[in-house]
């Protein structure tokens, strides 16, 4: 008698404990589901309040400096920090601001055309530069940069973010070494050599 009472209640506390723990999983991913929804966020940036400056020298003599326009993007975020998006920099709206070696001879207007041209970044043909952003690691975002119709993967510093459920501010470093892009310019004069390296500082704002 005591072996098939021993026997009921070892079957009935199987029986309880299967069904604590089948609550408890479906539990856990529940709250998993629920805390993975609750983390992750969509944002359009806005390009009316945000910014993107450009700069670039030449070596041993002046550099020249100004801003570009945001064509449309979008950032993805889970939790604090930023996993995915995409930027796109409309290269039409290219615009010094500095006042280096700009002349009534030959104005900014002159450095722009320039710019454009197959020197450069050849605008007519690729009107369009991207940074598509595929994760965070640390204080970097890591990304594919396309301009010129090249891509290739670089990484922005972060200097700073902030993510809240009504939007996201958030500012990044990115240089690029423009020989990698068939930016291959090299200035007539061999003292006043065009710096490899580019720099695209960006300042997003970017909402819901």
């Amino acid at each position: 008698m005591n072996s098939k009472i021993s026997l009921v209640l070892a079957i009935v506390a199987t029986v309880i404990m299967t069904s604590c723990g089948d609550k408890k999983s479906s539990t856990e991913t529940t709250t998993t589901e629920e805390a993975s929804t609750a983390v992750a966020a969509s944002y359009t940036v806005d390009k009316a309040a945000s910014t993107v400056a450009w700069s670039g020298e030449v070596a041993g003599v002046y550099g020249h400096n100004g801003v570009i326009e945001i064509a449309e993007g979008t950032i993805t975020t889970a939790g604090d920090s930023i996993s995915g998006g995409t930027v796109v920099i409309d290269m039409t709206t290219i615009q010094p601001l500095d006042s280096a070696s700009y002349s009534e001879e030959h104005p900014a207007s002159d450095l722009v055309a320039h710019l454009s041209t197959e020197d450069f970044f050849k605008v007519e043909e690729n009107p369009t530069s991207t940074f598509v952003i595929k994760s965070q690691e640390g204080s970097e975002l890591v990304g594919d940069l396309t301009v010129r119709g090249i891509t290739k993967e670089e990484k922005a510093t972060i200097k700073s973010l902030v993510v809240t459920p009504e939007g996201l501010t958030a500012s990044a470093e990115l240089v690029f070494d423009r020989q990698d892009y068939e930016v291959s310019w090299v200035h007539y004069m061999e003292d006043m050599i065009l710096s490899d390296d580019i720099t695209i500082k960006l300042d997003i704002v970017a909402k819901p």
